[in-house]
This record gives C-alpha cells, structure tokens and sequence, in this order.
C-alpha cells in the first residue's frame, strides 16, 4: 500500500526533479527521500523516476502516477482547510457576463465590506453556470433568458434537479457602434437586415443566440453578418467604441454612449423579452448571504437592468 508520505515525497520529487530539491522543501535529507522514494516503488512493482547523475526524470509509469497522485494531495490541503473555511462566510455565485451585475456586485461590496465576507465570482455561460450550480460548486447562478426559450430551459434544469427564479423582464436591446450613422431607414425604422454585427459566443438560452429575433418589420437578425465572435467584454466595448459594428442583446455592456445620438435601441414585443433570474438547487433554502444578495439585485433601484442595459 502507498501511503500519505510516500505520495508527497513523490509529488515533490517530480515538481523539482531531483531528490536533494525534494529534501530541501520536505525538511528532510537527500537519503530519507531516497529511501522513501525506493520504498514506494517496491510496494507498486515499478520503476517511478530515472536517476541520472544530475538528476531525476518520471519514468512513463511514474507519468501516471503522478496525475492521480498530485490531485489527491491537493484535496488533502483542501480537507484540511476545511475548518478554517468554516470560520469565514464565503459567498460563491456564477453569472452570464453582465457590467450591470458587475456594478451592482461593487455597490454590495462596499455596503457589506466590514462583514468579514469572502466572495468567489465566476462568469460562465449558462450551460456551465448549471453545471456549477449543480455539482455545488456556487451557491447561485445568474443568468439571461430568452421568454421564449424558458420552457426548455426550465426542462433542461428539471433534468439536473435545479429551478429558476425570476427578478426582472426587459427587452432586447441593440448597441450600435460609435461611427454607425446610419441605424434607421428613411421611415425611421429599425432594421436588422444588413447589419454587421460583433456578438459573443452564441449562448443556447440566452439573447446572444440571436437567430429568432425580429425587428418591427418582421426582419429577422439571421439576416445580419457577424463579423466577431467573442467571449471577452473588454473587446466587445472597445470595438463598439471606435467601429461601425453593432451589438444585439448588449446584457454585458456598461451602457456608455457608443453613439452620443443614440445610445440603445429596444426591440419591444413580448417575442423579444429578456427574462432575467437566479438557478438554485430545488428544495434548498438560500443561505443567510445569498438571501441577502437576492435581496439586494431585487430592490427597485437596484433591479433596475434598463431595457437593455442589462
């Protein structure tokens, strides 16, 4: 059997491949590393480190090893600060990227920063968001739906025992570029034919996944070109600023004037509405800071997305 300190004088002998590092960082000498090195290959039958006379280099064998044997040290230190976990109140939530969200997180930061609260932040897609949530690795996940994707979006969380809550409807909204002159036909319509798009990566429920979306002439956004495809927000409002790209959706822009005579335009119609709300595990009451969070996104000042602005 491989015992606990047999995998650590293991492990750091690989990271620094050589014994006398490994014994420098284990607080020990060259010869106990050795010993414990050559012990742990005798109980496995196989040959773990090629020694060399500068030194040591994994064996194909001790390749294998090695990937199962640096996780488990790494849970080890994770069980062991279990405990001191225990004694700080962490609050663990993914999101769809959104500027507004960002905001508002700053804006609870700062009323709570005297709580001795740690927080994890994590922005996903809402698939991975689901999985996060699921395999508890956030508390919460916040997410953009499209109104007409809710059904199969609330199947597809059914499936993996989670629900969805909503806290606000809005529309969708299109951002155009700062140099885009020209949004409108001659009727004064919004048109999405023809546009030149930069859009994220297309998620499944959210408004990023455009192709249903109309306009009031019943011109659809399928027919516009996406010239960039992106998952960086930094990217996204940068070309805005200086292109004459235009953005559908816009849920992770911070609203900043693109276009000083127009800023956004909504699309109305219920076909076109965003619904915005959290994931949950179902039948699990939120904890004491994710009530608190919940709260704090729902208040009417705070909920506030804008149409669009999200």
């Amino acid at each position: 059997m491989v015992d606990l300190k047999q995998l650590k004088y293991f492990v750091a002998c690989a990271k620094t491949g050589s014994f006398s590092k490994a014994a420098e960082i284990l607080y020990t000498t060259q010869s106990s590393v050795s010993k414990v090195i050559k012990s742990m290959e005798e109980s496995m039958k196989i040959r773990l480190f090629e020694r060399y006379t500068r030194g040591i280099r994994l064996t194909r064998e001790g390749e294998q090893v090695y990937q199962y044997a640096k996780p488990v040290l790494e849970n080890l230190e994770k069980l062991e600060g279990v405990h001191e976990q225990e004694q700080t109140e962490v609050l663990s939530v993914s999101c769809n990227p959104s500027s507004w969200f960002a905001d508002m997180f700053v804006k609870f930061y700062k009323i709570h920063q005297e709580d001795h609260l740690h927080y994890q932040i994590y922005s996903a897609s809402s698939r991975e968001i689901v999985e996060r949530v699921r395999e508890r690795m956030d508390d919460l996940g916040f997410v953009y739906v499209m109104k007409n994707q809710l059904p199969a979006f609330q199947y597809f969380l059914n499936r993996n025992y989670l629900e969805f809550e909503l806290l606000k409807v809005t529309d969708i909204t299109v951002y155009p570029g700062a140099e885009h002159d020209c949004l409108k036909n001659e009727e004064g319509r919004l048109t999405l034919s023809g546009l030149k798009l930069i859009q994220r990566f297309p998620d499944e429920f959210s408004p990023d996944n455009y192709w249903n979306i109309l306009d009031d002439q019943g011109n659809s956004a399928a027919d516009a070109e996406t010239v960039i495809t992106t998952n960086s927000d930094y990217i996204m409002e940068r070309i805005l600023k200086v292109s004459d790209l235009v953005n559908i959706s816009g849920g992770y822009l911070s609203g900043e004037p693109w276009n000083k005579e127009t800023v956004s335009i909504t699309l109305p119609g219920n076909e076109n509405q965003v619904l915005y709300g959290f994931v949950k595990r179902q039948n699990e009451e939120l904890s004491e800071w994710s009530a608190k969070f919940v709260s704090f996104l729902s208040q009417d000042e705070a909920s506030d997305a804008g149409d669009g602005d999200k």
